[in-house]
């Protein structure tokens, strides 16, 4: 057994932060939460009404820039995967560290979005070979697809007054689609809104889209939430920490590359497929217009006390590529020795990262583990994770006299605030100051990790697997959270993925589909979370299964996937540990997400704003600082009327001192 401690402490104590510090143009949406990123959305639009609101968000995500004007997302296979869970689903990662994915990504994505709008409610349809969503409002289901850009309405009116097609009619009545047709690569431009499906219509194939809902027999519609909401893409900068995001890769080769793993090796990921010139060394860029993707770095310069062992957090908010270590040492002699160590799991395992022994003084770099090299790049001790820690042993009177840590990360770079030639406004915000941690828990290894678990097999196969019930009790996993040295806590963060097997179908992470496993029997099924300030209890409920729902327009659907993502927040104020218990009957258990809450040391600390453009070639660059303390603030930076604005990089830095 193992107890979850985690590092919540981000700095010295005495020393002020900044939390969660943003720089966007006036009126861009705030990809920070995404609510906020809903509701700017459909200001932007000027969409008010909800059907307005549904389809401001549909073109929004707009994938293609052959046929509409680059947007937020691209279209692309095989970049936005991240193991353990493979393909992510999760809105709000997607949107933060890629902008792009395929139509099992997109799907959930839209979903959670027209929610986030305060649309009524929003489902996904899994079609055998496409992955789609729709929206209710005015008492009915509507059908909007960004992945292959288009949406259809019922009858022949023109489309802004006429009803917007549900899956269910699409469905029944095939017509609904071929109707718009004039020929077989035609469309009757009076009958529908611009993009409709262009790339199937230049192809000729309104008709195998029309079949592909028809054939309803392999249509499933997620019963429950598709998507997990348990990443929060908050962070803090804290003295002598900077975060510079460029609005470009770095360098040719930089990109997060995802690593698969099989339960017996790792292998690379994406797949090149040389008949569409598609090439893995390209990165993660579109196909089909000039969008790519963005890399970044976190330096931070950490107060040393050269104590025999000091633990470091790193907390990023995007993807992680790699990182390098720089230090300045004294060895004095042959028994004088540092070492670096990473963790990836709160401090409960460690890799070493590098050793030095003496006589030496000078510079000295380390860099996490390589764990795999391959054709295209390598998967390091700290890749494809948001947050990791670094501990410094020295001995034998050694020294370590400074420290930079970089950490380099991978982010949409269509989030950033992109200069205008012109005078551009520009909005400063911060959150309220809060630190949060997450309990990096992988499902394999629940078991260890738990303070109590019984009930429970773990069934595995191809690198995926899930715990069921061993018997013909419930199974129980209770996990202990605290912050280290006992730091009071205000709330913590909970969640998990379940599964009805009785279909037969698990969730594949190499496609985000469907995968066949044995049936498990899910009669009586059960499930629920729960948590206490005690290991014995009581045990309040945050969660249970609810296997019996009512469907919003009346029309019960027999053919659903029933995988509910479940995701809760509790304030617990003052506690300093918390106790979350999952139990299950007659379902599998496949994911666990736990993160903790906590108030940070009073105070905050100045913040340097510096933006990078070139005018015609010619570098540019404006100043804001930000004084401590400050959670909102305008500004202006003028570029040149007529230049051509090439936009480099967003640097935030938290300046070093007292306020």
């Amino acid at each position: 057994m193992r107890v979850i401690v985690l590092l919540l402490v981000m700095a010295v104590s005495t020393q002020a932060q900044v939390y969660s510090p943003r720089v966007l143009l006036q009126g861009q949406p705030d990809p920070s939460d995404l609510t906020r990123f809903a509701n700017g959305i459909c200001a932007r639009a000027k969409a008010v009404t909800p059907r307005a609101r549904a389809e401001a968000i549909w073109r929004y995500f707009l994938t293609d820039g052959r046929f509409v004007a680059p947007g937020a997302w691209y279209h692309i296979a095989g970049w936005a995967y991240e193991e353990p869970m493979g393909e992510i689903l999760d809105p709000l990662k997607l949107i933060n560290s890629y902008g792009f994915g395929l139509c099992y990504q997109l799907a959930p994505v839209l979903a959670a979005t027209w929610k986030a709008a305060g649309l009524e409610d929003a489902r996904v349809w899994f079609l055998t070979g496409h992955t789609v969503a729709e929206v209710f409002y005015d008492g009915a289901y509507h059908h909007y697809d960004s992945d292959m850009l288009g949406y259809t309405t019922v009858g022949r009116g023109a489309a802004g007054q006429s009803v917007v097609a549900s899956v269910r009619q699409l469905e029944t009545d095939p017509s609904i689609l071929l109707s718009k047709l004039k020929g077989p690569k035609e469309v009757d431009p009076a009958l529908v809104d611009q993009p409709w499906y262009p790339a199937d219509l230049r192809a000729g194939a309104i008709d195998g889209l029309a079949e592909l809902f028809s054939t309803s027999a392999d249509n499933s519609v997620f019963a429950f939430e598709r998507a997990p909401a348990g990443y929060h893409p908050g962070f803090v900068l804290r003295p002598n920490e900077r975060m510079i995001r460029y609005f470009h890769p770095e360098r040719p080769g930089r990109f997060y590359l995802p690593y698969r793993f099989d339960g017996k090796s790792w292998t690379e990921f994406p797949r090149e497929v040389a008949q569409y010139a598609i090439r893995t060394s390209d990165g993660p860029r579109s196909q089909k217009d000039d969008r790519n993707w963005g890399t970044g770095r976190l330096e931070y310069t950490p107060v040393l006390d050269n104590a025999p062992s000091q633990a470091i957090a790193v907390r990023s908010p995007f993807v992680i590529i790699d990182s390098e270590f720089k230090l300045e040492v004294a060895l004095p002699g042959q028994s004088a020795v540092i070492e670096l160590e990473t963790s990836v799991d709160g401090g409960r395992s460690w890799l070493p990262a590098g050793l030095r022994r003496g006589p030496f003084t000078g510079a000295w770099k380390a860099e996490p583990a390589v764990l795999q090299s391959s054709a295209h790049g390598r998967r390091t001790a700290v890749s494809g994770r948001y947050s990791y820690l670094v501990r410094l042993k020295l001995s034998g009177g050694a020294q370590a006299r400074s420290m930079t840590l970089s950490t380099h990360f991978q982010h949409n770079p269509r989030n950033l605030p992109a200069l205008a030639p012109g005078q551009n406004q520009l909005v400063f915000a911060s959150e309220p100051p809060l630190l949060q941690v997450a309990a990096p828990i992988e499902v394999t290894t629940a078991g260890e990790n738990a303070v109590s678990h019984s009930g429970a097999r773990f069934v595995s196969s191809g690198g995926q697997g899930y715990w069921l019930p061993d018997g013909a009790g419930p199974a129980e996993f209770v996990f202990r959270l605290a912050a280290q040295d006992g730091a009071p806590l205000s709330g913590f963060n909970v969640g998990g993925r379940f599964l009805d097997l009785s279909r037969g179908l698990a969730p594949d992470k190499l496609t985000a589909e469907v995968r066949s496993v044995p049936a498990f029997d899910s009669k009586g099924a059960a499930a629920a979370i729960a948590w206490s300030t005690s290991p014995t209890g009581p045990f309040q409920t945050i969660w249970s299964y609810a296997p019996a729902f009512s469907w919003k327009d009346g029309s019960v659907i027999d053919r659903t996937i029933r995988w509910p993502e479940v995701d809760r927040h509790v304030d617990a104020p003052g506690s300093r540990e918390v106790y979350v218990r999952f139990s299950f009957r007659g379902l599998a258990l496949d994911d666990i997400r736990l993160s903790l809450e906590a108030a940070p040391p009073a105070g905050g600390c100045p913040l340097q704003i510096t933006q990078r453009w070139k005018e015609n070639g010619v570098a540019k660059s404006a100043l804001r600082t930000i004084a401590a303390g400050s959670r909102r603030d305008k500004y202006s930076v003028v570029t040149a009327v007529g230049a051509k604005v090439v936009n480099e990089a967003l640097i935030l830095e938290c300046l070093p001192g007292k306020p």
